[in-house]
């Protein structure tokens, strides 16, 4: 039977639990409250049926923790749990997610405290005041007259690529403006104007913290540390998703004719291998030579490329799914190995500064081929065309996976094909496209069976002869 004690106007109450494997006993307490204006044998009749049913909830709880605070849960998922769960890169994403936007509401919060009102308020605030990413763009290119770029750079710590990104107008990180503004010895705002469209996270944002922060609760009921999991009955926040954007099969025509005609002939290869394959640009820069089975046209998706510690490297796929295999088309094979070709030539005029031999698409040194990089290609490609100009690479991706809805192949291969790991996946990402699909079937089904009675004029009634109208 649990204890109780007063001290003021509350009631401590503690429960013995055994003992532990150093034969150190095991303890649990609680505060109880009784309500206001009892006399003091109501207020001690209450804090023993309060311990009663305390008791009985914690039973089994040998390593209830409750009046731990989330911070040290949270050191202790990332610690001991996390490592044997997701890949370095992932872990390090998450853990910042939930630094910069959970720690300061909840850190120093006891677990036993943290509530799904109180989930619900945080993710509310979130999404009105929680973007934490702003964008800054420089005020003046006047500002970096007479200034020697790549001694700057390496100055200010930043590469000459940002550099060159802030000269032509690009939006950089607080962090990287901040380290040039210091490096011109002028005041922030006098550098750079503040472009982040909106304060708040947007749905998606919020719910990927939710699921995270779920992880870390869930993982302590699992462990007992806790005896529910407060995201469980917390509201989820709103996800307004926009559709996948794609192009039709016109727009896509138009497309690889002004890549063409654009006169990168690597670049031209990417943008076909990306609509041919519908692969994410991450996973085409990490693809290897050897990846790619010229021979018999089959190409691997093994590895994708992520940022960690600020290096570029290749990772393993996120999921087992996400490993595939793809048929290529013969003529993506031929667009390969023409470009293999012209691949080598230039390796053996660079020399020991080519970088890396076992890329398939490189940068103009021979190392990783990155997607911001790519993207702004694409910019160029397109600009001043009919083609929507907020096109990206992953445009590509959903426009393959529409060509394949329109040419009716079933939700399981184009899951297999784009690596989903459910079909629902897929018919979640895309059912605008498959409904516009479905009305495109009624149609035809409406013209090939139904416009000859539409078009038959109605034959008028006829009129009954005098026979019948006498009878």
């Amino acid at each position: 039977m649990a204890s109780i004690r007063k001290r003021g106007d509350s009631f401590t109450i503690t429960a013995y639990m055994g003992y532990d494997e150093k034969g150190k006993q095991i303890k649990k307490t609680t505060t109880y409250h009784p309500p206001e204006n009892v006399t003091a044998g109501k207020a001690e009749k209450l804090a023993r049926q309060y311990a009663d049913v305390w008791e009985n909830k914690i039973k089994g709880y040998v390593a209830l923790d409750e009046n731990r605070t989330f911070r040290e849960l949270a050191d202790w998922y990332y610690e001991s749990v996390a490592p044997n769960r997701l890949k370095p890169h992932t872990l390090i994403h998450y853990r910042e997610g939930i630094e910069k936007h959970i720690m300061p509401v909840l850190g120093h919060e006891k677990l036993k405290n943290i509530t799904p009102p109180m989930l619900d308020k945080l993710f509310t605030d979130l999404q009105k005041n929680g973007n934490l990413e702003h964008s800054f763009q420089l005020k003046d290119r006047a500002i970096f007259d007479g200034v020697k770029r790549d001694a700057f750079a390496e100055k200010a710590g930043v590469s000459r690529s940002e550099i060159y990104h802030v000269l032509r107008g690009d939006t950089i990180r607080r962090e990287n403006a901040e380290k040039i503004a210091d490096g011109l010895n002028m005041k922030f705002s006098d550098v750079f104007n503040d472009m982040t469209e909106s304060p708040g996270m947007t749905g998606a944002s919020v719910n990927k913290l939710k699921l995270n922060l779920s992880a870390i609760f869930t993982a302590a009921v699992k462990k007992e540390i806790m005896r529910r999991n407060p995201c469980k009955l917390a509201t989820p926040p709103r996800v307004d998703t926009a559709p996948a954007e794609y192009l039709d099969e016109e727009q896509a025509r138009e497309l690889l004719q002004l890549v063409h005609e654009y006169g990168d002939f690597q670049f031209e290869v990417i943008v076909n291998v990306l609509l041919a394959t519908g692969m994410r640009a991450g996973e085409l820069s990490a693809l290897y030579w050897e990846d790619i089975d010229l021979e018999t046209g089959l190409l691997y998706i093994r590895h994708t490329l992520i940022s960690l510690n600020g290096e570029y490297i290749r990772e393993t796929t996120k999921t087992e799914d996400s490993t595939r295999r793809i048929m290529l088309p013969d003529y993506i094979i031929e667009l390969l190995k023409t470009h293999k070709k012209k691949q080598l030539e230039k390796r053996f005029k660079m020399g020991a500064g080519w970088m890396n031999p076992d890329l398939v698409f490189t940068n103009l040194h021979g190392n990783f081929y990155i997607t911001g990089n790519m993207n702004r290609k694409l910019k160029q490609v397109i600009k001043g065309s009919d083609l929507p100009q907020d096109l990206h690479l992953h445009s590509l991706r959903h426009t393959f996976a529409s060509l394949l809805i329109n040419g009716n192949v079933s939700a399981r291969v184009i899951a297999d094909r784009l690596g989903h790991s459910t079909t629902k996946t897929t018919l979640d990402t895309y059912s605008h496209v498959y409904k516009e699909s479905e009305a495109r079937a009624m149609q035809a089904v409406d013209i090939a069976l139904f416009k000859d009675k539409k078009a038959a004029p109605q034959k008028p009634e006829q009129e009954p002869d005098s026979k019948q109208a006498q009878a």
